[in-house]
């Protein structure tokens, strides 16, 4: 039976891989589509590309203005809290949150501009970007929320990284994974509930859009996980894919001095901002080669060796 909203195979795949509640998602998506047209007085465009964890598409409703519409996979929203984030934020350096369905966790969101990292510009720039709309984006973390810490996040890298280093034939030196593993004790060591923020937990170039026909151009994130953690932390993510440089007997050195400029930009200190960089270049590393992409994941753990070897 052929079904109006044919779904991204890499969304599919994914939601297939969640077992039951997956398979479930996929067997009502088209009818709960159908039902929020009706609801919302929506007429919904065929899913557009680029995601990989939920249905997302253009929406337009009776006056023709234009929205997006995102249903996200069950398994994809497990520990994350991206509809609490963007109500509170309220467009604040965030695309805004026109409305939800809890029952059908879907979200209306306004329509922003061209991803970050579909423009051409130095890597530099796109960090200083980042940098200026996290400051507008970092929060107080909601009382009696159950957010993950920066204890929690620290811990589950180290795991994380121990178990894939293994499985994928130790991939990288030895030192960088006990810098690693030693940074990941630091971190949870250092965290505090009143040095957190309500983070975004995965702020990269393809997770923040253009404001369209904005005053001085200006730019939202979309997709945050919402931790309680240090702001460094965010700060860690932009710097681990800060490749330019990192590479040869001076590695270590202009890998610092990426992590003090991303705190001459927002005054967190340089130190929690190099750990957590640290350990995101070695766990997104690990990672992507877990998934296949082999070429990507050894970029990023060729610049941990290399900042290793030259410390």
């Amino acid at each position: 039976m052929a079904v109006r909203f044919p779904l991204p195979d890499i969304v599919r795949r994914r939601a297939e891989s969640e077992g039951q509640v997956g398979n479930d998602w996929l067997a009502s998506l088209d009818d709960n589509l159908f039902e929020l047209e009706h609801d919302w007085g929506l007429t919904i465009g065929q899913a557009l590309s680029g995601g990989s964890t939920a249905f997302v598409a253009e929406a337009t409703d009776a006056k023709g203005q234009s929205f997006v519409i995102k249903l996200p996979t069950p398994g994809s929203l497990i520990g994350r809290h991206e509809v609490t984030v963007l109500a509170i934020a309220r467009g604040k350096g965030y695309v805004r949150l026109i409305r939800q369905d809890a029952a059908r966790r879907a979200m209306l969101l306004e329509q922003l501009g061209t991803r970050l990292d579909q423009h051409d510009m130095p890597y530099r720039n796109k960090i200083d970007i980042m940098c200026s709309t996290l400051l507008q984006a970092w929060m107080p973390v909601p009382a009696g929320g159950a957010y993950t810490t920066g204890a929690e996040k620290a811990n589950s890298l180290a795991l994380a990284m121990l178990g894939m280093w293994q499985d994928l034939g130790r991939p990288c030196a030895q030192a960088v994974l006990d810098t690693a593993l030693m940074y990941c004790r630091d971190r949870a060591a250092a965290w505090r509930p009143e040095n957190a923020v309500l983070a975004h937990g995965d702020p990269h170039p393809a997770n923040i859009l253009e404001v369209p026909e904005s005053a001085g151009r200006q730019w939202k994130f979309i997709d945050p996980d919402g931790l309680a953690i240090e702001p460094a932390y965010d700060l860690g993510v932009l710097l681990r894919a800060w490749h330019e440089g990192v590479a040869g007997r001076h590695a270590h050195d202009i890998a610092r001095s990426h992590a003090r400029h991303l705190t001459t930009r927002t005054q967190v200190p340089a130190e929690a901002i190099w750990q957590w960089g640290y350990i995101e270049r070695v766990s997104t590393g690990l990672h992507l080669m877990e998934l296949g992409e082999m070429d990507e994941g050894r970029l990023f753990l060729a610049a941990a060796d290399a900042i290793e070897a030259s410390s």
